[in-house]
């Protein structure tokens, strides 16, 4: 209802993830949001927030849907709302609110939802896929630099599917002690695979600009298009970086930076 069950869904108010924190709120429940990761996207980070602050809500209210509907619409908007039908002796319930259609239509959403997953075999015309009772994927932290590609092939993985379980990682490399979910039947494999290989584990290095240089001139130096240069460290374009800005570049001279 949030997103389409899409992580990286983003709203026009600066929303993310699954459960479209913005990022405030994102902070105020402890999602990091920084040049490595947005814990906003992360699924079990954000699925965790999302609980916490929906019972914080429902403390407040004392009332599921006025807390569902608070974090759709916003604590204050549901707050002035039902001040504004006190003072008019109106009552102060869900139904009884005068809100967008998109938060009056959110609790029904949630309620359909909730039905159809709770009772798959009274919808079984939908075709709902057969999902085993038992956990799906494995969490756990890595404890060096490592790539992006490389987590995927160590598992076995299409790149593709590695992102779709990841979702937070801003760069193409994953800092040390930083949390990778993979499916956990390819866990053991990856482990293994980890253990035997002696090819780097990442084809990237932090670099310094020494002088203001345009991004296409260090991209050029690296061998790498203008375009990946751009796209590996989230810049506008190809801007005139100053000296003393870090980059992610090929190569695997400067590791350091990277713990």
């Amino acid at each position: 209802v949030e997103s389409s069950f899409n992580p990286m869904a983003n709203s026009p108010a600066k929303a993310s993830g699954l459960w479209q924190f913005i990022p405030s709120t994102g902070k105020r429940f402890n999602l990091e949001q920084n040049w490595w990761n947005d814990d906003r996207r992360d699924i079990v980070a954000s699925t965790n927030a999302a609980l916490d602050y929906l019972q914080t809500i429902y403390d407040m209210h004392g009332d599921w849907h006025l807390a569902l509907a608070s974090y759709n619409w916003g604590e204050g908007a549901v707050k002035r709302a039902i001040e504004k039908n006190e003072a008019r002796g109106l009552p102060t319930d869900y139904p009884n609110l005068t809100m967008p259609n998109e938060t009056r239509h959110y609790v029904p959403k949630l309620q359909a939802l909730k039905n159809i997953l709770g009772n798959p075999v009274t919808f079984a015309r939908l075709g709902l896929p057969d999902i085993a009772n038992e956990p799906y994927f494995t969490t756990f932290s890595t404890h060096r630099p490592m790539d992006v590609a490389t987590v995927a092939r160590l598992a076995d993985m299409s790149l593709d599917e590695f992102r779709r379980l990841n979702p937070s990682h801003n760069r193409p490399i994953i800092k040390p002690d930083t949390a990778v979910v993979l499916p956990t039947d390819r866990v053991a494999l990856f482990r293994r695979n980890l253990q035997s290989t002696d090819a780097p584990l990442t084809q990237w290095q932090a670099y310094a600009v020494k002088s203001t240089e345009r991004v296409d001139q260090i991209a050029a130096r690296f061998n790498i298009s203008t375009s990946e240069l751009i796209r590996a460290n989230s810049l506008p374009g190809n801007v005139r970086l100053a000296a003393g800005s870090k980059l992610l570049v090929p190569g695997h001279g400067n590791q350091e930076s990277l713990q």
